[in-house]
């Protein structure tokens, strides 16, 4: 963490060739969080001159922004706006607004230009351009191209992450392994084991590693067929359940995503040789990651590895079929974030990225499987960072 020093009395400062980043934003921009290593639910007025950082807070986050977060220089809300009622001949006691606060800041320093990324309000965009002042969109809407890279800070939490991630699975397998099968349904603790319970207990077992799984996948059958269906109803025996838990870890904001495939009872020829294929594919994926090597070459090399196998594909269809979504994503503040990893992708993989690997196959009347783990781009290959059993059927 920066050296952190609050100013009552913002200094003018040497006008900067680059423009200066502005946010309005809270943490759930994850560029904000990126940014300033600070949690707060309201958004607040953030920027940039050079390569310091400036953080305004209102009095009761005055404090916990100074010592926790990733500023050079706090300043206080109220000040400045003060500055701005006389800067723009307010009435006394008036509220300033964020456009009056940001034109403030811009003569105090001497900005000329602020860089903005794609979820800057646009509202408050266009009164800022309005009154003069220059608003410049990040290419692409990136203004953190870097945050592809993990550093090893990073790559230890997303570590946490998959580690809660792996602590719903085994959940799964307990909770399946303790299940009873009865009129060709799963019965758990003397309850019918449904998709929704199945979530819950996930939940609950992420939750003890730190993190929160709000949208958990649990579909069994052709329900699976629909890739993010969550699945729902009373799970059947000898269907297969494409269980995918993406928890985001509480302390860090940063993810863990892994799928795995069971099923409980017994599965037909059709549905082992289906698993098998995924998991040969999933290995032929994990296998190939290390720098230089792009993403889309990654997913062409599974794509046609499952067509020799005699599994057909069907893409941009209603009822697409077969492995039709992308080999995988880049995951960190984000759990889908640069770089690509799906079809014709042409970004090189380099030191530092942290993407997934999660080939699937799916046929309605068979189901799907999906197998995913996390992947970290190293000097000369890739480190695997998620752990989980590949047991999948459970008799």
């Amino acid at each position: 963490m920066a050296n952190l020093r609050s100013s009552s009395s913002p200094r003018k400062t040497t006008v900067k060739t680059a423009p200066s980043i502005l946010f309005h934003a809270c943490s759930t921009d994850t560029d904000m969080l990126y940014f300033s290593r600070f949690n707060a639910s309201d958004p607040y007025l953030a920027f940039t001159i050079g390569n310091k950082k400036f953080g305004l807070a209102v009095p009761m986050e005055f404090s916990r922004m100074q010592n926790e977060s990733a500023f050079d220089e706090v300043l206080l809300l109220s000040e400045i706006r003060e500055g701005a009622v006389k800067q723009f001949n307010l009435p006394k006691g008036s509220m300033p607004d964020d456009c009056h606060v940001v034109r403030h800041l811009a003569k105090i320093y001497n900005i000329r230009e602020f860089l903005v990324g794609s979820r800057f309000p646009a509202g408050l965009a266009f009164k800022l351009r309005d009154a003069g002042l220059k608003i410049t969109a990040a290419e692409n809407g990136e203004l953190f191209p870097q945050r592809q890279c993990k550093t090893a800070d990073e790559v230890k939490a997303l570590r946490k992450g998959n580690r809660a991630s792996a602590a719903g699975h085994h959940a799964v397998a307990k909770t399946l392994t303790e299940a009873k099968i009865r009129n060709g349904v799963l019965v758990h603790q003397g309850r019918v084991l449904t998709s929704e319970r199945l979530r819950d207990i996930i939940s609950m077992a992420t939750h003890a590693e730190g993190a929160v799984a709000l949208d958990t996948i649990a579909a069994f059958g052709d329900q699976a067929c629909d890739c993010h269906n969550a699945g729902t109803g009373p799970i059947r025996a000898n269907e297969l359940i494409v269980v995918d838990i993406f928890p985001r870890r509480i302390a860090e904001g940063y993810w863990g995503d892994m799928t795995r495939t069971f099923l409980k009872g017994n599965a037909s020829d059709a549905q082992r040789h289906l698993v098998r294929t995924v998991k040969r594919g999933h290995a032929l994926g994990m296998k190939m990651v290390k720098p230089g090597v792009t993403g889309g070459k990654i997913h062409q090399a599974v794509e046609d590895f499952f067509a020799k196998e005699g599994y057909k594909t069907v893409k941009n269809s209603r009822e697409p079929e077969g492995f039709f979504h992308a080999i995988g994503h880049g995951i960190g503040l984000d759990v889908h974030e640069g770089p690509s990893v799906r079809p014709n992708a042409t970004q090189k993989l380099k030191k530092g990225m942290v993407i997934t690997i999660e080939p699937g196959l799916y046929y309605r009347g068979l189901g799907g499987c999906r197998i995913e783990d996390v992947m970290h781009v190293t000097q000369d290959g890739g480190e695997k960072i998620s752990s989980a059993p590949y047991k999948w059927e459970i008799a």
